[in-house]
């Protein structure tokens, strides 16, 4: 086997957040406690991850790829010759949908800093987190978030089983100790976050000793499943373990049956944790799915009603929990249970990209709503009682949290929402699976009642005469900048959803 061989622009969304994650943390130990210089160095990190991930996507599109990290003549990556399919040796494979997983998961976690690195004073200003604990050094905060990140660019291109379990634990496992840190000071929601890390690794690692029984490789994809799709023997077990896979990610992804960690974590762990759930690691979970469905080729017809079901159930059950929530984060959590049946739903007629495009829509809309809702609750959590009258006291911050929940419905001016649920429905259409297209359609009504209730409040005149609520500044910025960034979406829906507007 020869040296593997690597291109550092190909690999830079991986690499500036890992060396980052570092470069924080001995940041922190030179100027501990400091305000500044360790979130400074995770933004730069961000920032190239970022750029380079756009960069790739320019290079990927029209359907190529750009690898890195090739092992020539690896017998683990080893595998039988397919018809019409080329075998890669290279661990991290980099296409166009791939390079936006990198951009929106390096965007969002920028995002995500801004609101960690807020409100801090200096060391003698003893400044203290939710429930009266102290803050961690800046410094362990901003590695945490970048090695979540780092996960997230590394799932989202990779090509054999090992990067991909390493990948998507590391986009969950820091967020449990950030829970800690920045959830209520009785129960942060932590053990929700790792029971379920836990138990979805270890049907990961059951899925993955099935997929090398049948196929004999570490390698994914469709070319390493094509000769165990060939034998019914060696089928059965391909099939069984890109199942146990599948379930795996869904636990991620927070799809029923496998939600139920959301909406008990979310408002406990407060508005950061639940935008780095509701962001980043959505987006790990999204790249993850993508490698599984992509190396079920050869038995996809055995996996779809896996998918079907899981899309389905997903987008009903979400759609109608959120109904009764009572405080915005509640509601933002089941809302990812119905918008990660959505993500789901072109997976199962195979289109990643509407997938991928139906999430960066997705993406940028919760940033902009939990944006406002941080900004909000300087005096501490929210009900959705008490925005009524909002656009009246904070018209700003009514009218960006109102496109969002537009976006989520799928309703003028939420027209980015609204191409992202016909790209979703086409390929489903295309393939005649109208009873998941049927169920969609009853998804969308029902998403109708919950997020316009909220955008009712908005419109509706407080009861009382109250004074405007304190609002944090910096999450006041970071909410107009993804509002900004959402109506660019609105008006060019091509930036996020690409071609499947056209």
């Amino acid at each position: 086997m020869s040296a593997p061989t690597i291109d550092l622009l190909v690999a830079a969304p991986v690499l500036a957040p890992a060396i980052g994650a570092v470069a924080a943390l001995a940041v922190d130990a030179i100027a501990p406690r400091r305000r500044l210089p360790a979130p400074a160095v995770g933004a730069v990190a961000l920032l190239a991850a970022v750029v380079c991930a756009v960069l790739l996507r320019v290079r990927a599109h029209g359907g190529g790829e750009v690898s890195t990290l090739c092992l020539t003549g690896d017998p683990a990556m080893a595998v039988t010759d397919a018809p019409g399919m080329v075998a890669s040796d290279c661990l991290l494979r980099v296409t166009a949908s791939g390079a936006l997983l990198q951009a929106l998961a390096a965007a969002a976690g920028a995002a995500v800093l801004v609101l960690l690195a807020r409100r801090r004073g200096s060391p003698s200003e003893s400044p203290a987190g939710p429930g009266g604990r102290p803050v961690a050094d800046p410094g362990v905060e901003v590695a945490l978030l970048l090695a979540t990140v780092t996960g997230a660019a590394a799932v989202a291109v990779a090509h054999d089983l090992g990067t991909w379990l390493v990948g998507l634990e590391l986009a969950t496992l820091p967020v449990v100790a950030l829970a800690v840190m920045r959830g209520g000071a009785r129960d942060s929601g932590a053990l929700n976050l790792i029971t379920t890390s836990i138990t979805s690794f270890a049907i990961a690692v059951v899925g993955a000793g099935l997929w090398m029984s049948a196929t004999g490789s570490m390698r994914l994809g469709g070319v390493a499943s094509w000769a165990a799709g060939q034998e019914s023997a060696l089928r059965a077990v391909l099939t069984l373990g890109i199942v146990m896979l599948v379930a795996a990610v869904a636990f991620k992804l927070s799809l029923v049956p496998f939600h139920a960690w959301a909406p008990t974590t979310y408002p406990r762990a407060g508005a950061e944790v639940a935008m780095l759930l509701a962001s980043v690691s959505t987006v790990a979970a999204l790249g993850g799915m993508v490698a599984v469905v992509r190396g079920s080729v050869s038995v996809h017809a055995a996996v779809q009603p896996a998918l079907s079901v899981l899309a389905v159930v997903s987008m009903l059950i979400g759609a109608v929990l959120a109904l009764r929530a009572r405080d915005p984060l509640r509601l933002i959590a089941w809302s990812g249970v119905t918008q990660g049946g959505w993500v789901v739903a072109p997976l199962v007629a195979g289109d990643v990209d509407a997938a991928v495009g139906y999430l960066a829509v997705y993406v940028v809309a919760v940033v902009a709503a939990l944006s406002v809702v941080a900004s909000l609750s300087t005096d501490g959590p929210r009900l959705l009682e008490d925005d009524r009258g909002l656009l009246r006291r904070h018209p700003l911050h009514a009218a960006v949290l109102g496109l969002a929940l537009l976006t989520f419905a799928g309703l003028p001016p939420g027209v980015a929402g609204l191409l992202a649920k016909f790209v979703v429905l086409r390929p489903l259409v295309d393939q005649g699976l109208w009873w998941v297209v049927l169920a969609a359609v009853v998804a969308v009504v029902i998403g109708f009642a919950a997020y316009l209730r909220w955008v009712a409040l908005l419109l509706l005149p407080a009861d009382d005469q109250r004074a405007p609520e304190d609002v944090d500044p910096t999450a006041t910025r970071l909410a107009v900048v993804a509002g900004l960034v959402l109506l660019a979406a609105t008006l060019v829906p091509v930036i996020l959803l690409g071609t499947g507007t056209t």
